[in-house]
């Protein structure tokens, strides 16, 4: 079960709200990060799921086909006295004043399936494609592109994930993201109008992973200057009380 969540054709993405869907992402995690990529070994994962630390104090988001499988995920690390994996993993300069712990969040585990994922060079998150000129899209070719998602470049299943974590922030007040990954990643975010800036050295971690820091006023102001079309449709099923002020529909 999923809920306060969002429907683009046959997929639906909400937050997870139930075991089993939880553990559906965790074995989705496996199949990619274990089984597809070897980036977690095995024999410590002997039950299937590809899970860490830091389950308790996320909370998770899913993407589910039509059949109610999981086909994408990602998650929202929150503050706890374990503090942020980011922080264990590499020293970082935090750019503007520095809330409070509690208004940070740590977007991690961002994974699709790979059913879904057009070529190869995707890699785990699905997102190589829609950086280059021709070609990509995590969607079938099959006529179920919603029109206020249409076109082949549109990384459908990304977006819908970032849509709904989005909401689940506002909606707890949260204003900042972490967030360590590949550069491919930062890219894909930027062109659909996502800014976050980088903020430490890049650190290798199953190939080269880079500190990046989201002020989210700042993406909303951002991504309202670059692509009002996308703050309509980020905005999509969010309550009115948490829209930004400066733009209301």
């Amino acid at each position: 079960m999923i809920s306060k969540g969002i429907t683009y054709g046959k997929f639906r993405f909400g937050l997870v709200e139930d075991d089993a869907v939880r553990k559906d992402t965790f074995r989705m995690r496996y199949e990619v990060y274990v089984q597809e990529f070897g980036f977690e070994k095995r024999e410590d994962h002997p039950d299937g799921f590809e899970t860490d630390d830091y389950e308790k104090e996320s909370i998770h988001f899913a993407c589910l086909n039509e059949n109610d499988s999981v086909i994408g995920t990602i998650r929202l690390v929150l503050n706890s006295e374990k503090g942020f994996p980011i922080e264990h993993a590499v020293k970082t300069t935090f750019i503007g004043k520095k809330p409070h712990p509690s208004k940070i969040a740590e977007i991690s585990r961002l994974t699709v399936s790979k059913d879904l994922r057009r070529r190869k060079e995707d890699g785990m998150y699905g997102v190589e494609s829609y950086i280059k000129e021709k070609e990509g899209g995590v969607l079938p070719d099959d006529g179920t592109i919603p029109e206020e998602m249409k076109g082949r470049k549109n990384p459908i299943i990304v977006l819908g994930l970032y849509q709904v974590m989005y909401h689940e922030s506002k909606r707890r007040g949260l204003t900042h993201w972490y967030m360590i990954t590949e550069k491919k990643v930062f890219y894909a975010l930027k062109k659909y109008g996502f800014l976050f800036h980088q903020i430490g050295d890049p650190v290798q971690y199953h190939g080269e992973r880079i500190p990046y820091l989201g002020n989210i006023d700042e993406i909303e102001k951002d991504l309202y200057r670059s692509n009002p079309d996308m703050v309509k449709i980020m905005l999509t099923g969010l309550e009115k009380e948490f829209h930004p002020p400066f733009f209301a529909i």
